[in-house]
């Protein structure tokens, strides 16, 4: 079943159970409004009868219409015993609610009683010690009124039922169109692979919103896809430089090793070339694990490395400088001030640890390497410092982009993702990294991070 259908039948059904109660209501309203008539009419009634001072015709069956009988309702008069001591036309059934009122326990009982095959609206009022009047009317009329609006309304109900739910079946198709519309573009992506189509949104409510987020969702699956693209050709072509340095090495080798000279004697490779060559695979081959290393941290998925936690980024920082002090023989100088962070801890220490080997690459030896930890408009603020040659202000927007090397450090150990990964981790927790302009030699690169909010505190008790 569709869901235009059950939507349709959700609408039908529940105009049916609103229509049923309100018809409900009105044959209630209908009926005890009709009631409360026959009550009057049949009180006015034997208010006559009552002030007739007992002036009735003596014989018992004999219709008594006339000034002090009133045509339109029966008669009868019973003793405090329960004795028929007059009657108009047939006698009327004596409930035990009617001797009651007969023998003075009660003044008025009303009821509906059934004399042969009519059914009577009955009311006993007192005689004091002569007994009971009872005055009743039929209620075929009654009857045949309330079987009337019954069916009347039953029309109504199946004919709202029945219009409601064409209703709701027409505007279910068309509340359905933007969903039919996203339906059949998501299963053309599926198929085409084309993520170049979006909906337009041709209405502001849910349904419109459902289109736009759909939009957004291509957007982002394009970019993630161009990014991916671009990381696999960028990836192979850095990759093949050093895969294509050790197979020429070891092609090398390997053919000096199955060269022969004219007198059968394998020629043998000069002992420093030879080492030259290991050296040089075994620099390609640092350089390889060092490069699929850093394209294995930049393609994983960040929530693989745990949810952001509240941290205090002095803490971080001074880790990460601990370990960068037992492998470097380099003088750290830190100034740590208390900065409360929502990060993913793993990925922060990696940028930082970034930083730090960036600057140590370029840092001239027996020159210190300053780290400061700082707050300032609402950022937590790491600044790493070298007294290196510097990044030429030209080049300091494209030191952060992928597998880029300035051409003085071609000829050093390095991938070219470090700061790449630095602004990678910057942008995933709403931050940004940047070379400053600071005084003296060297360069200084900036990781601005949020700061965590401040918990609002409770209302004073002014009380």
């Amino acid at each position: 079943m569709s869901f235009r259908t059950r939507l349709s039948l959700l609408v039908a059904a529940s105009v049916a159970v609103a229509v049923l109660a309100v018809l409900g209501v009105m044959l209630w309203i209908a009926r005890s409004e009709a009631r409360s008539a026959i009550d009057e009419q049949l009180e006015e009634r034997a208010h006559v009868l009552v002030t007739a001072d007992g002036r009735f015709r003596q014989s018992v069956g004999i219709r008594a219409f006339g000034k002090h009988v009133p045509y339109d309702v029966l008669v009868q008069v019973i003793g405090p015993k329960g004795t028929v001591r007059y009657i108009s036309d047939d006698v009327i059934p004596v409930s035990r609610g009617d001797l009651e009122v007969a023998t003075g326990q009660a003044k008025t009982h009303s009821a509906d009683v059934a004399a042969d095959t009519v059914r009577l609206r009955v009311l006993t009022v007192s005689l004091g010690p002569r007994g009971a009047l009872m005055v009743a009317r039929p209620l075929s009329e009654f009857d045949h009124y309330a079987h009337g609006v019954r069916e009347a309304l039953a029309v109504v109900a199946i004919a709202g039922v029945a219009l409601a739910g064409l209703l709701g079946f027409l505007v279910a198709g068309r509340a359905m169109g933007p969903v039919r519309r996203l339906t059949a573009a998501a299963q053309n992506v599926a198929q085409t692979q084309d993520l170049d189509q979006p909906i337009e949104p041709e209405r502001d409510d849910e349904l419109g919103e459902l289109a736009r987020s759909f939009n957004a969702m291509l957007e982002a699956l394009a970019l993630s896809r161009a990014q991916q693209q671009r990381l696999v050709t960028d990836a192979g072509h850095e990759l093949r430089t050093p895969l294509t340095s050790i197979r020429t090495n070891i092609e090398l080798l390997s053919r000096a090793e199955a060269t022969q000279d004219s007198d059968g004697v394998a020629a043998v490779l000069d002992s420093s070339e030879r080492r030259r060559m290991l050296d040089d695979v075994q620099f390609e081959l640092d350089q390889l694990t060092e490069l699929v290393g850093e394209l294995v941290e930049l393609a994983s998925d960040q929530r693989a490395q745990g949810e952001p936690t509240p941290v205090d980024l002095v803490d971080i920082a001074a880790s990460v400088v601990d370990r960068h002090r037992r492998r470097a023989e380099v003088d750290f100088v830190t100034d740590f001030e208390s900065c409360e962070v929502v990060v993913n801890v793993a990925l922060v220490e990696r940028a930082i640890s970034n930083l730090i080997d960036n600057a140590l690459k370029w840092s001239p030896p027996g020159e210190p390497i300053e780290i400061s930890v700082a707050h300032r408009e609402g950022l937590a603020i790491v600044q790493v410092c070298d007294r290196g040659p510097g990044i030429d202000p030209a080049l300091r927007e494209v030191v952060f982009e992928r597998f880029y090397r300035a051409p003085e450090a071609r000829s050093q150990p390095g991938s070219g993702l470090g700061l790449s990964i630095v602004d990678y981790v910057a942008r995933t927790h709403e931050g940004s990294v940047a070379v400053i302009d600071t005084e003296g030699p060297g360069a200084t690169v900036e990781l601005r991070l949020p700061l965590a909010l401040e918990p609002e505190s409770p209302p004073a008790d002014t009380g």
